[in-house]
């Protein structure tokens, strides 16, 4: 019973549905059509105005998103959020560090933090050989590829992918997809 509305505008009106473990499900619909505005509020980004939000058990309806993010929610979005001038490695053990509770002193500790971590699950991506190249060079896809890394980094037990593969071309969405699908699966 997910609603939310902006003004006089229903963006989600009495959404509902189940996601099973190793489980994929697709939201599809047109430009406009609510799909960013229900995972903005299936990952506490936006408070719904009505329904409830359970992972497992546990309802997540306005919480913020980091306390939702550690009951098993990981994200990733339409616009791909990585550090450009950070390694593809770098990302990786930022999103570790956050999972593991570890912002200590940052930037002096990084590159010796979740260092083998941060290695499996470049590899898992298909990232590895690239994990010392700044993402501001990488292409689209390695970029993707990159931002499902840092997500699976906090184990999530359900990936919300915002438009995964919008501006790819037709073999990096099929690759990306079906990389998803393993890590669903895995």
């Amino acid at each position: 019973g997910l609603s939310k509305a902006y003004g006089g505008v229903q963006a989600v009106r009495n959404v509902s549905f189940t996601v099973e473990p190793s489980e994929v499900v697709a939201l599809i619909g047109p430009n406009g059509a609510g799909k960013t505005t229900c995972f903005n509020l299936l990952n506490g980004q936006l408070v719904p105005d009505a329904g409830e939000i359970l992972v497992g058990k546990a309802s997540v309806a306005g919480l913020p998103p980091h306390r939702i993010a550690r009951l098993g929610v990981g994200r990733m979005f339409q616009i791909t959020q990585t550090f450009g001038s950070m390694s593809v490695r770098e990302n990786v053990q930022v999103a570790l560090l956050s999972y593991h509770h570890g912002f200590g002193s940052l930037l002096s500790v990084v590159p010796k933090l979740h260092l083998d971590e941060a290695q499996e699950l470049l590899e898992r991506v298909g990232m590895r050989s690239q994990a010392d190249r700044p993402c501001a060079v990488l292409d689209y896809g390695d970029l993707k590829r990159v931002e499902l890394a840092a997500a699976l980094a906090g184990r999530p037990r359900v990936l919300l992918m915002d438009e995964p593969t919008a501006g790819m071309a037709s073999e990096e969405r099929s690759a990306l997809m079906q990389l998803a699908a393993e890590v669903a699966l895995a």
